[in-house]
């Protein structure tokens, strides 16, 4: 058990991996296969839950913001040399990222279709004899396409699956909770909840060398704020949103060259991480909404699991959303020990780092069953066996009426206290 708790937590450490300080645009590879522990004798998988985020996108509307700000800067004559000739590459490399705002990549499409290959080869009795799919979707094209790339890829390997497929916002109090759409959103508390935003600017003027990065591009770190009009938080956290997509586009990252050093590059990524956990994770400064919202999604996992275990009609239910449904339920769950409480956003970051929802992250509840109909399951964290706060009959494998008699409670305290602030 310590092997595997231990190995559990190596899979995920934080900023020290390649490509982690990337964030919210980490691309996690899915090519290397974790490996699976055994189930306990006499059980077999028969079941599966499946919650995943998007894959690799381009970003949202930063791109736009750059060359704009770009172009005001050079119009005004403040870039210096190193600016004017970034601007140049920066240009011809806009013309493949201009219109395709928050797009999912062909790098995205191949992350869901490889976790589809995974999931159909793994866990094969799944699939075996009449087998029937649930798949749910938030409206946005990208997540739509995520789905699709991952029920085309099923189907492709077995015809006779029965796929039902939806794409709507009657999802939202479970699969988007922070929409207005959603039914359970708590009016005048922004789409965030109350975080502690002064938290958030300490640790970036802290963290960040925003003035030196900033004066790579420009011949004063005080264009950001007089001539773009934005803040230095704004300006640097768009900026690395465009470095860091390279990973999600496949395009050349040698056009951002020089624009973050390596350590300005971490330090920033540093500051990303903990921003999100201030606003997704058990931050004491926050009051902490996005997790709360987080019980709805688990209460209809738990709900749709028992359903469709006691009726056998569907074997495997999907759900496509984005990283804001994921990253509160990994924290509301206490995944790999994620739910613990800070008031310091630099251990928000040791606690839970962003990366571990990255670009396509996969979240999966894999059922098993012996012959006298006990069933446990065991949590996939990006393919990756993971930990939950409950005692386990083997390994990383949990007796599912543990889960539910710990959960359930959980789930209607935060539900009553989110009817109270309605």
């Amino acid at each position: 058990m310590i092997a595997f708790l231990l190995a559990a937590v190596l899979s995920l450490a934080p900023a020290s991996q390649p490509g982690r300080a990337a964030c919210l645009y980490y691309v996690y590879d899915y090519k290397a296969e974790p490996a699976m522990t055994p189930a306990p004798k006499g059980y077999k998988p028969f079941y599966i839950s499946h919650f995943a985020r998007h894959g690799a996108r381009y970003c949202i509307g930063h791109q736009d913001s750059l060359s704009v700000w770009l172009a005001k800067a050079e119009k005004a004559g403040v870039l210096t040399d190193f600016g004017a000739a970034f601007k140049a590459r920066y240009d011809l490399a806009f013309e493949n990222l201009s219109m395709r705002s928050g797009t999912l990549t062909a790098i995205g499409q191949d992350q869901h279709r490889t976790i589809a290959k995974h999931m159909f080869k793994r866990f094969p009795q799944v699939f075996r004899g009449p087998t029937h799919i649930e798949a749910a979707s938030t409206e946005s094209a990208r997540v739509i396409m995520s789905m699709w790339s991952f029920i085309s890829t099923l189907q492709s390997m077995d015809r006779s699956l029965d796929i039902h497929a939806e794409a709507s916002s009657h999802f939202a109090s479970w699969l988007q909770p922070l929409l207005p759409s959603n039914p359970y959103h708590v009016r005048g508390s922004g789409s965030h909840g109350r975080y502690d935003r002064a938290a958030e600017k300490r640790y970036f003027e802290a963290t960040v060398p925003w003035e030196d990065i900033a004066g790579h591009l420009f011949t004063s770190p005080n264009v950001v704020k007089d001539l773009l009009g934005v803040s230095p938080e704004f300006f640097i956290r768009y900026l690395h949103s465009v470095v860091s997509d390279t990973a999600c586009t496949g395009d050349d990252p040698s056009c951002y060259d020089g624009v973050f050093t390596p350590d300005e590059y971490e330090a920033t990524g540093k500051f990303l991480s903990a921003r999100n956990f201030i606003m997704f994770g058990n931050f004491e400064g926050s009051d902490n909404l996005p997790m709360r919202y987080a019980a709805f999604t688990l209460e209809n996992i738990i709900t749709m699991a028992d359903s469709d275990m006691a009726s056998g009609s569907t074997q495997l239910r999907l759900r496509f959303g984005h990283d804001s449904g994921i990253m509160p339920l990994l924290v509301f769950m206490d995944v790999n020990g994620f739910g613990r409480r800070t008031s310091s956003p630099a251990e928000g970051t040791e606690i839970f780092h962003v990366s571990n929802v990255p670009m396509g992250c996969s979240v999966q509840f894999v059922f098993f069953r012996n012959a006298s109909g006990d069933v446990i399951f065991k949590l996939l964290l990006n393919e990756a066996e993971a930990t939950l706060p409950l005692k386990a009959v083997s390994g990383p494998y949990y007796r599912w009426s543990d889960f539910r008699e710990y959960y359930l409670p959980k789930i209607a305290v935060a539900k009553e206290g989110i009817m109270k602030e309605l």
